[in-house]
């Protein structure tokens, strides 16, 4: 099958009606149609701004329409690693960044026009190695800290929801869910447009200069160029964005993830779940897993700085992943494989809020999100629309994180030997753990 299991399962296709003309001007030009930037659109239009939002494909055709569909707070990069250079002040209003992005994506999947996101509850984090003692003093910190209600589960506790003998012990997440992000996408592109946003698909840009006190921007669309003026532009294009956005594509890498789903287990799959939870692990790169459809699987695994991965081997895979931990499904056919592909800096955090550089004065980046979940990306667009709407110091919170150079043509290089030696670290781990 060449359609991902959420394009197979699609309800609403959002289709734009908004045709772009040249010469045209805006307050704002968002360059990027996935919930980053769909977000922002949103709340920009609710402010009354005149913002039009262009997308290279369709709304969704990237990674935020072809991910794992999980939502919780927090980002995946550890507090205690962001504790070492930032402090607690600014660790806490990242966290509460993020918790603000969970509590707009509930919301959302609540309102009228999004019934078809499926919002089920619940998500676990499984430990495959570790000291379970210091996890659950971990847990205790951050919930103190935070305010959050994390729950430690035993190996017993993790079992009576989940049935695999590699799993020894679990953090059930607070507040989490997870949910079909194509559907949410697309029911989220077609509120935008009904409160009277612009959108304009099949429009890439070409490339954009400052003149004066806004910017000229040329876009390609299906019929001709187009010509186009903004007071501001922001970029919020994930892994998919080249040298058009200019010095901003050499600050953070496309990472590519991979995603399969089975065929339809029938009574097997209650066997394995006793509760209809979305699952990760605590490796590096881990897998991540939930049931979709009723019956099956999908799974989440690995990450990549290369080229995409053949359909073939990505069903080879996962279906070796699903058996390692649970071998007693049996042999088991995978209907649907696809890749996507995220923004990742070295640091592992977003770029959020004004590029003051130079000539850059009016740019804006809301991209870097890879990895994070889907609450992160909201959290951090309110941020950013309330920057934009009123000024102040909203983005603050992000401003440790400087742009860093990716490293050129080395940088993927460099990247995959980094995840390879983390997959090594956690398979050590695991085989200390054993013994």
């Amino acid at each position: 099958m060449d359609k991902t299991w959420y394009e197979h399962t699609l309800e609403h296709s959002f289709k734009s009606n908004f045709h772009l003309k040249s010469n045209s001007n805006y307050d704002v030009v968002i360059v990027g149609g996935g919930l980053a930037g769909l977000s922002l659109l949103l709340k920009l239009v609710e402010s009354g701004i005149d913002v039009l939002l262009i997308e290279s494909e369709v709304i969704g055709a990237g990674a935020s329409g072809r991910n794992g569909g999980f939502c919780s707070p927090g980002w995946s990069q550890d507090y205690d690693i962001l504790s070492n250079y930032l402090d607690l002040e600014t660790v806490k209003e990242l966290d509460r960044i993020a918790s603000l992005g969970v509590m707009w994506m509930r919301k959302k999947c609540h309102e009228k026009g999004y019934e078809n996101t499926y919002l089920t509850e619940g998500i676990i984090t499984c430990f495959l190695g570790g000291k379970e003692r210091e996890v659950e003093q971990k847990v205790k910190k951050y919930n103190k800290i935070f305010g959050s209600n994390n729950a430690f589960l035993t190996k017993n506790d993790l079992r009576d929801i989940v049935v695999s003998d590699r799993y020894l012990f679990g953090i059930k997440k607070d507040n989490a869910f997870h949910f079909h992000p194509l559907n949410f996408i697309n029911s989220l592109a077609s509120e935008c447009t009904a409160k009277g946003a612009k959108i304009s698909e099949k429009s890439r840009l070409i490339s954009f200069d400052k003149n004066s006190n806004h910017f000229d921007l040329k876009i390609s669309t299906e019929q001709d160029i187009k010509t186009i003026r903004s007071n501001k532009v922001v970029f919020a294009t994930g892994g998919y964005a080249g040298s058009e956005i200019k010095s901003l594509r050499k600050y953070w890498i496309p990472i590519k993830t991979f995603i399969g789903v089975t065929e339809p287990l029938g009574k097997r799959i209650q066997d394995l779940f006793k509760r209809n939870f979305g699952f990760s692990d605590n490796r590096r790169a881990g897998n991540y897993f939930r049931i979709v459809g009723g019956d099956r699987i999908s799974w989440g695994r690995g990450i990549s700085a290369f080229g995409d991965i053949s359909k073939s081997l990505i069903k080879k895979q996962v279906s070796a992943d699903i058996n390692f931990f649970f071998p007693q499904l049996g042999k088991i056919n995978i209907d649907y494989a696809w890749s996507g592909k995220m923004a990742y800096a070295s640091h592992m955090m977003p770029y959020v809020g004004p590029i003051q550089v130079g000539k850059e004065e009016g740019l804006f980046a809301l991209t870097g999100f890879g990895g994070h979940g889907m609450n992160t990306a909201p959290g951090s667009a309110i941020i950013l629309a309330d920057y934009l709407i009123s000024g102040g110091n909203s983005c603050n919170a992000f401003n440790a994180f400087k742009r860093t150079w990716n490293g050129g043509f080395l940088g993927p290089y460099a990247a995959e030997i980094k995840y390879t030696y983390l997959r090594l670290r956690d398979y050590l781990e695991q085989v200390y753990q054993r013994h």
